[in-house]
């Protein structure tokens, strides 16, 4: 008979038993279910559990905000204008239309504008908080906030609009971006740095998937009932989720290390611009370099978002005003979009990622073979360095990197984050060219599939950062995210405004398609530091320039 292995929950003596056979055996059927419980109900299902609501939530107002928009805009015409009398759709108007793409254009840039500072305060509240408390502060702010959206719905016209735009200044305190800044800081020190990429990209997947059903539940519930319906239940669904951050959420992750190492002063709430810029490194020769790739990754990142950012606006708006889309089509539109997405991103963008690392790092390990000297390798321990003419080392030793530990596949994730882009511009061309409702819904659900990008660009940023900067680094990659999101629903909220007055909103998407194209040009020029080289930080090499 095959006796069970005792492991550390076994009990020493046996509890009376002269072999301790029995309770062994209890002990490991207690184990492994405490095991199966611990995977289903880990901290990082309860992340992705807490994304999948607050996105679910989030999407339900998102669809109705347009619809709201167009009807609050449509009042507003008709009271400096004759009153309707023809047939059909009183709101079908070329006026209309560039007002509606105003007013949302000047309400996205306004919670853009808000989420760009809700990144700092929502990042230096993960400091001295933890992520529990912090995401519970973004979710209760975000409640006020539809609170107020509610009294804009109900007043109704211009002054509904106002108050839309201008309560959206909530945002700078707890909003959007804050919620998945918390909960990626949270994933990136749970996850090893090999599994990083991939679970970033899970997390995504399952925002986008909340997003999705919340599309799809926001158009029913504004067609079905009233258009203040969608507000009110989201009102409701904010309290939950506060209540299940705060009992479920974890409270820290890691050990720590990177929330006392980055500082909770001025310092450390400005912490995050400074990551993006040159950094130093010393190669296997001793030689120091510059190397630009945060910069050029960043900015690749800021034009690929500001090309497709505005896409899933862009359907609906140019599917409302060519095809008279209404709520039910857009949330049909959108729920494919994001449920695509979401599917992507959890089901095939971690197998793409780990079968494109064993493609490309076999062709990397191929060439480095190839050009390897026998005798090189970096000293680690102490007694390995030359001792100057004082007898005194003059260097720290270099710290040999865990196999386990290291993310050896960055550089598929870069290549992956170039080619993403141009996938999406061609997308988004060939949907300028969109004739029938159907095609909108072809390009809406074919957009998902140049997703990744940004996932990916998360994993190299966090890679090329220390452990202790991860939070920062994500922090930063967040605020170009939104400060490209700000400038392009700005931006292209103006354009599309202008070719509606010239009938020809469908010029828009091929601006979208140019800037993705720039975006894939300058993520060339970022790269990955040479191999075998240490990454040294500005006090390093003043302490070395004493020596």
């Amino acid at each position: 008979m095959a006796v069970t292995e005792a492991d550390e929950t076994s009990p020493l003596l046996g509890n009376g038993n002269e072999n301790g056979t029995a309770p062994k055996i209890k002990t490991a059927k207690t184990a492994k279910a405490a095991r199966v419980a611990g995977a289903i109900f880990g901290p990082a299902n309860r992340i992705l559990l807490a994304g999948f609501m607050m996105s679910f939530t989030l999407g339900i107002t998102q669809v109705p905000i347009i619809y709201v928009f167009r009807l609050m805009e449509c009042d507003i015409f008709y009271t400096h204008n004759p009153p309707f009398d023809g047939l059909g759709d009183r709101c079908h108007r070329r006026e209309i239309n560039a007002g509606t793409a105003t007013q949302v254009s000047v309400l996205g840039m306004t919670t853009s504008f808000s989420g760009i500072f809700n990144l700092f305060i929502c990042g230096y509240f993960i400091k001295i908080w933890g992520p529990r408390w912090a995401f519970c502060s973004q979710t209760a702010l975000l409640g006020i906030r539809v609170s107020t959206q509610i009294l804009g719905v109900t007043i109704g016209g211009r002054a509904g609009e106002i108050i839309f735009q201008a309560c959206q200044a909530i945002g700078v305190v707890g909003g959007p971006r804050g919620f998945q800044l918390v909960l990626n800081t949270a994933v990136s020190e749970l996850v090893a740095a090999k599994d990083r990429t991939a679970v970033f990209g899970r997390l995504q997947g399952s925002i986008m998937l909340g997003t999705a059903f919340g599309f799809l539940l926001g158009g029913v519930l504004g067609e079905v009932y009233n258009i203040r319906r969608p507000f009110e239940t989201a009102f409701f669904l904010y309290v939950a989720c506060t209540i299940y951050g705060a009992l479920f959420l974890p409270t820290g992750t890691g050990d720590g290390t990177s929330q006392k190492k980055s500082g909770r002063g001025i310092s450390g709430f400005f912490a995050p611009i400074k990551i993006i810029r040159s950094h130093k490194y010393r190669l296997e020769s001793g030689k120091v370099v510059k190397v630009y790739s945060l910069v050029f990754l960043a900015l690749g990142i800021f034009l690929g978002v500001f090309a497709s950012g505005y896409a899933p606006i862009l359907l609906q708006m140019y599917a409302t005003s060519e095809f008279n889309f209404g709520t039910i089509e857009n949330g049909y539109l959108m729920f494919g979009n994001s449920a695509i997405r979401g599917v992507f991103l959890l089901l095939m963008f971690p197998k793409i990622i780990s079968a494109g690392r064993i493609w490309f790092n076999g062709k990397q390990a191929s060439s480095q073979t190839r050009h390897a000297e026998p005798e090189s390798r970096i000293p680690i321990n102490p007694e390995d360095f030359e001792a100057d003419e004082c007898g005194e080392v003059p260097q720290e030793p270099v710290q040999a990197p865990d196999p386990d530990e290291e993310d050896s596949g960055t550089g598929f994730d870069l290549f992956f984050v170039r080619w993403s882009l141009v996938i999406d511009s061609m997308v988004t061309f060939f949907a300028g060219f969109s004739t029938n409702g159907w095609q909108v819904y072809l390009a809406g659900y074919l957009l998902p599939f140049a997703s990744g990008s940004a996932p990916a660009a998360k994993g190299v940023m966090t890679e090329l950062c220390p452990p202790e900067q991860r939070p920062d680094a994500i922090s930063a990659i967040t605020l170009v995210e939104s400060t490209a999101t700000l400038l392009t629903q700005g931006l292209f909220g103006l354009i599309f405004a202008a070719f509606s007055e010239m009938d020809k909103p469908s010029l828009t998407f091929f601006c979208n398609a140019g800037f993705a194209l720039i975006g894939f040009i300058v993520l060339f020029m970022a790269y990955l530091p040479p191999a075998n080289s240490k990454r040294i930080d500005d006090h390093d090499s003043e302490a070395e320039s004493e020596n």
